[in-house]
């Protein structure tokens, strides 16, 4: 699975990371990206925190435009999700849809006959992490050519993932066939070699642009299982004495009220685990990764109707997240990138046009 930094080792990543490197090749699978996405979508480090650090470095907002940007895509997203339900098209029904319950066999064994797509399906489970370009030749094959509906995909691959996020998760799958963008992403042989290293020749997507809107490729279709699910375990030692400070998968951050005392628990919600599931392994590897972050939190999996009970909501806190939205506590406020560019966004672009303002106005 992914490493289980410490923060310092995280911040240490962010020092050593070359954004101008990142933005010259980022598309290719051995480019210079920064793997801060778990860290980012386990809410143990914020994209202002990123920003800030890479500025305090002195890249400029030129220098860096094309790293903030992607930060600024994940921010996007997630505002996306305090107005919409990711799981919900954004724009228009997906098209072709030839299997709405199930995905091809092709794909849960890594067969596609894809070396490049294979190759990045082993390292998935290996090790929770896929290369964002290979997500999208993923998401391209499985939605656009086999025929398999978006919400499926994007349930299982969420599941696989260490940096999952509901929401950048569920609308790039949106992106790339046609429901939360005007055209549907396809991609050849010839860009898959490019940009992965592979030579391969004679697959079946070893053909041009113009014919891959009509490509369709027959699989066996299997429904995903998702067999593991967390045993309630609603038992935890409470100081009464005093509050509660509530984490989540979303919310791992180690300088949150950190000089503050407090009963520290992770809770694993199980009622949102349904359209949010994890493999065991994700599951286990989360539950690590607090305990580097927060050593005295006491992991908690139940339902929040029976939980809530045994808290007093007015001295227990956590922090916002579109999927804590009914728990009645004290929500203390995200960190964005840009806090100001906080009403129900548009367009990728005209939000980062928003954001880009600011940020120059900071400089």
């Amino acid at each position: 699975m992914m490493p289980l930094l410490s923060i310092t080792e995280i911040y240490a990543r962010i020092d050593q990371f070359d954004p101008v490197l990142y933005g010259k090749t980022r598309n290719y699978q051995n480019g210079g990206v920064s793997k801060l996405s778990p860290y980012l979508s386990r809410g143990v480090i914020s994209t202002r925190q990123v920003y800030e650090r890479l500025r305090q470095r002195g890249f400029s907002l030129d220098q860096m435009e094309a790293f903030v940007m992607e930060l600024c895509w994940r921010d996007h997203s997630q505002r996306i999700w305090q107005h919409h339900n990711p799981q919900d098209e954004v724009r228009s029904e997906q098209y072709g849809i030839h299997n709405e319950q199930h995905l091809p066999v092709e794909i849960l064994d890594a067969n596609t006959g894809i070396k490049a797509i294979d190759d990045a399906l082993l390292e998935l489970k290996a090790t929770g992490y896929m290369h964002n370009h290979l997500r999208m030749y993923l998401a391209a094959l499985v939605c656009n050519h086999y025929g398999a509906y978006w919400r499926t995909a994007a349930k299982w691959l969420f599941s696989q993932l260490c940096d999952a996020d509901g929401a950048s998760n569920h609308l790039s799958w949106q992106w790339v066939c046609g429901a939360n963008a005007p055209k549907v992403y396809y991609a050849n042989q010839e860009n898959i070699n490019k940009y992965t290293g592979s030579t391969q020749q004679g697959t079946f997507l070893d053909t041009s642009y113009e014919k891959l809107p009509n490509l369709k490729v027959a699989c066996a279709w299997t429904a995903p299982e998702y067999t593991f699910c967390p045993k309630p375990t609603l038992e935890n030692s409470l100081d009464a004495e005093l509050p509660t400070f509530l984490y989540t998968p979303y919310h791992l951050d180690p300088n949150w009220r950190a000089e503050e005392a407090a009963n520290k628990l992770l809770f694993w919600d199980l009622d949102s685990w349904n359209d949010y599931p994890f493999t065991e392994n994700v599951f286990h590897w989360i539950n690590a990764l607090a305990k580097v972050q927060i050593p005295d939190i006491q992991i908690v999996v139940g339902s929040w109707g029976n939980f809530k009970t045994t808290l007093q909501a007015e001295r227990t806190f956590t922090k916002e997240h579109p999927l804590l939205a009914s728990f009645d506590v004290q929500q203390d406020p995200r960190t964005w990138l840009c806090p100001q560019a906080s009403e129900k966004p548009g367009s990728f672009f005209n939000y980062w046009k928003k954001v880009q303002k600011h940020l120059r106005n900071e400089n």
